[in-house]
């Protein structure tokens, strides 16, 4: 994105210009950029990567506001992120790295994982995640086309999450038995 000073004769440019390029601000300062019309596709891989982008930003909602302690550690699971992100690096892109892996990888391996237990150990999972302060919700998917799909449920989800921590080694891999928080 180029910087600019004085666009277009003036001391500030807003919008779109000849449907070319757009004028706006960044941070403060007068940027200039092509203009790009975007596309929504809502292909099966496209609904995919955004399922697990909501996935992810329910985790990082509850390990931003979550003060408890989790798995029998002394400190909370944000500050045990920060401990393994590297420097200059921010802790929730450690976290999202955590929970989804190259390609995926690790979050379709927890979604393996969590498709083997039994109901009663998926119950289990759902309770704990709803009495985590702040609970972790159900996160709304979607199927290709944007047709509302099975939500994940807070047990899943949390599932997801602490099969993330143990991919960065803050914790050992999720059981049918969920973490205690105190």
């Amino acid at each position: 994105m180029a910087k600019v000073t004085g666009p277009l004769m003036s001391m500030d440019a807003r919008g779109k210009f000849g449907n070319t390029l757009v004028y706006s601000g960044w941070k403060g300062r007068p940027t200039v950029r092509q203009l790009v019309t975007p596309t929504n596709p809502m292909s099966t891989n496209q609904e995919a990567a955004r399922n697990i982008v909501r996935t992810c930003g329910a985790a990082q909602h509850f390990a931003n506001l979550c003060a408890l302690h989790g798995g029998g550690r002394s400190v909370t699971d944000k500050a045990a992120i920060m401990a393994v992100t590297p420097s200059g690096q921010a802790w929730n892109g450690t976290l999202v790295k955590g929970m989804t892996g190259a390609g995926a990888i690790t979050y379709e391996a927890a979604q393996a994982a969590w498709a083997l237990l039994t109901g009663g150990e998926k119950t289990a999972w759902d309770n704990a995640a709803a009495a985590l302060v702040p609970a972790i919700p159900a996160v709304a998917q979607m199927a290709a086309g944007g047709i509302p799909s099975t939500p994940l449920t807070g047990g899943n989800v949390f599932y997801i999450y602490t099969y993330g921590l143990y991919s960065l080694g803050i914790t050992t891999i999720p059981t049918a038995t969920p973490p205690s928080y105190i």
